[in-house]
C-alpha cells in the first residue's frame, strides 16, 4: 500500500519548521553550514605558519610587516549536511489506511524540512544503495510498503560517515533498543528517532475473543483479549517506547513519537518540542 500525501498542506506545515541541525561543527560537500576542517569561508578561524604551496591571498601581510614571519590566515570550512532519511517500509506501516496516510504526512513534512535546509540528502529502505532525494514529492513513490520485516533489523545499512540520520519507523519488531539505537547512531552527527503507532497499538481496547494475525507472515495466534491482557500488553509497550527513549538520550540523539490521526501542524510541533525540528 503507497501512503496518500496530500503535499499541499505538508508544504505549508513544514514551511514554517527546519531540522533541529546540531550546533556543533558537521562535515559534508561545500554548502551553508560550518564544517570541522578549514577552507575559503568569510569566517576567520586562526593563523598558521606560512608553507610552500599555500595560497598568497591568504597571506597576512600586515602581520608579516610587523614580524617578518609569514602567515596565513585560516577560515572555517562551509559545509552542507549529509541527510540519511530512513523510512521503514515494512507493512506494518501500513496496516490500516489511518496509519499509511499518517505515514505519509509524516514522511513528507520531514522531507520538505530536509529540502529547505538545503541538505545533501538520501532517503534510505533497505541495505542496499540509498536513492537521493532530490524533490519531496518523490517520497510517495519510495514508501510503497509491502510485506517483510523492517529494513531496521538488518545488521548494516549504508549510512554516510557524519550524516545526519532521520529514522521513521513503528519499531513494533523484535530488538534490542541500546543495540538497536547503538547501530542507528555509530559514525552520525546527529540522530533523530520517530515512532508512528495507532492509538490502539499503544492503547488497545477490550474486545473478547480475537485471532491476531501478523501483517508481516510470521504466523498467527488465538487469544482472549481481556483486561488482563491489555494490561500485560501495555505493561510490555511502555517498556518498549521507554528503552527506545532512554538509549537515544544515552546516545544524544532525539526521540519523539507520533500518534496517527495527529493533525499535521501539531505532529511538528510535537518534534519540535522534541528537538527533531526547530521552527523557522
Amino acid at each position: 500500500m503507497t501512503p496518500r500525501i496530500d503535499w499541499a498542506s505538508a508544504q505549508t506545515v513544514a514551511g514554517a519548521f527546519r531540522l533541529a541541525l546540531p550546533r556543533a561543527p558537521i562535515g559534508g560537500r561545500l554548502g551553508e553550514r560550518l564544517g570541522s576542517g578549514t577552507g575559503s569561508s568569510l569566517e576567520f578561524q586562526e593563523y598558521r605558519q606560512y608553507a610552500p604551496g599555500d595560497d598568497l591571498r591568504h597571506v597576512d601581510w600586515a602581520a608579516y610587516a610587523r614580524s617578518e614571519v609569514l602567515a596565513v590566515r585560516l577560515y572555517r570550512e562551509e559545509v552542507a549536511p549529509r541527510i540519511d532519511l530512513v523510512f521503514d517500509t515494512s507493512a506494518s506501516m501500513v496496516v490500516t489506511e489511518e496509519k499509511s496516510n499518517a505515514y505519509g504526512e509524516l514522511a513528507a513534512l520531514l522531507a520538505c524540512a530536509c529540502a529547505s535546509a538545503e541538505a545533501n540528502s538520501r532517503v534510505i529502505t533497505s541495505p542496499a544503495e540509498p536513492e537521493p532525494l532530490y524533490r519531496p514529492e518523490e517520497i510517495e513513490r519510495m514508501l510503497d510498503c509491502g510485506a517483510g520485516s523492517s529494513a531496521l533489523e538488518e545488521s548494516r545499512m549504508p549510512f554516510r560517515r557524519g550524516s545526519l540520520r532521520v529514522v521513521i519507523s513503528d519499531f513494533l519488531f523484535p530488538h534490542d533498543a541500546e543495540s538497536l539505537v547503538g547501530r542507528l547512531s555509530r559514525g552520525a552527527a546527529w540522530l533523530a528517532m520517530i515512532q508512528l503507532t495507532l492509538r490502539d497499538e499503544a492503547e488497545p481496547s477490550v474486545e473478547g475473543g480475537r485471532r491476531l494475525i501478523d501483517v508481516e507472515g510470521r504466523g498467527e495466534l488465538d487469544m482472549v483479549i481481556d483486561e488482563k491482557a491489555i494490561q500485560d500488553y501495555q505493561a510490555r509497550f511502555k517498556r518498549l517506547r521507554l528503552g527506545l527513549s532512554v538509549a537515544a538520550r544515552r546516545a544524544g540523539a532525539q526521540f519523539a513519537y507520533v500518534t496517527a490521526g495527529t493533525p499535521m501542524r501539531q505532529v511538528a510541533r510535537a518534534l519540535a518540542s522534541a528537538g527533531v525540528l526547530e521552527p523557522l
